[in-house]
């Protein structure tokens, strides 16, 4: 990257990272039915921090050198700019993938997407929907456990039917939490695939045939030196 890239780089990184997190609050309060002009406002603003990730795709494609590099060093984030579309609805959450960048993110990811961790993270995740099931049907009247762990599915999975929905502020406060932690594990196991693939490529870069061609001439330069050396030696 050129130092043009990398300062906008690391600009975007800053930029993304706080829309992820933002996300978070504005996605809560749409959750608890806000009065229309709030709605307005959150709408807006959720709009607008999804537009975060856009820009960053279409400037750094349009400035870049190596387009096909940089998709490689981000391949979430064109993901994260077409699924969270906010008129798709659910899955504004999924833009809390982007804060696997940074060295503290990457520390962070490296232990949530190995194995261990993401056995934990699932584990995590399926005791979120047990346990949001139960609440669930405790706290929303006319709702049976086996409702209750249907919606606590659904809602994890960021399907949303809408034949189940939560009706009192502490069903649609779970919804939230259940939401949340659907989408991350979701989110944490995206990164973990994209991770296998860019540690992959970087292997065939250092070690695969035929991926450095400067290398692979001065090899064959140090064998005919070598051979012709030989011949000479056998002449005399």
């Amino acid at each position: 990257m050129s130092r043009l890239e990398q300062r906008l780089q690391r600009g975007f990184d800053i930029a993304t990272a706080i829309a992820a997190i933002a996300t978070v609050p504005v996605v809560i309060l749409l959750a608890l039915d806000p009065p229309d002009h709030l709605e307005h406002v959150l709408q807006g603003l959720n709009w607008a921090m999804w537009a975060v990730f856009v820009v960053e795709v279409v400037v750094m494609l349009a400035i870049t050198s190596d387009r096909e590099q940089w998709l490689r060093e981000y391949p979430v984030t064109p993901v994260i700019a077409v699924l969270t579309v906010p008129i798709f609805g659910g899955l504004d959450l999924f833009r809390l993938v982007r804060l696997l960048r940074g060295p503290v993110a990457r520390r962070a990811a490296d232990a949530v997407t190995s194995e261990e961790g993401l056995r934990n993270v699932a584990l995590l995740t399926l005791l979120t929907i047990g346990l949001g099931g139960v609440l669930f049907a405790n706290v929303e009247p006319d709702v049976g456990v086996g409702d209750g762990l249907y919606w606590a599915v659904q809602t994890a999975t960021t399907v949303g039917y809408g034949d189940v929905a939560p009706t009192t502020s502490a069903g649609k406060a779970l919804a939230v939490y259940v939401m949340i932690i659907g989408v991350t594990f979701l989110a944490i196991l995206t990164g973990a695939v994209a991770e296998r693939f860019r540690a992959r490529w970087r292997a065939e870069q250092n070690t695969g045939p035929g991926q450095d061609p400067v290398l692979e001439k001065l090899d064959e330069l140090g064998a005919r030196l070598a051979a012709i050396e030989r011949a000479v030696a056998d002449r005399r």
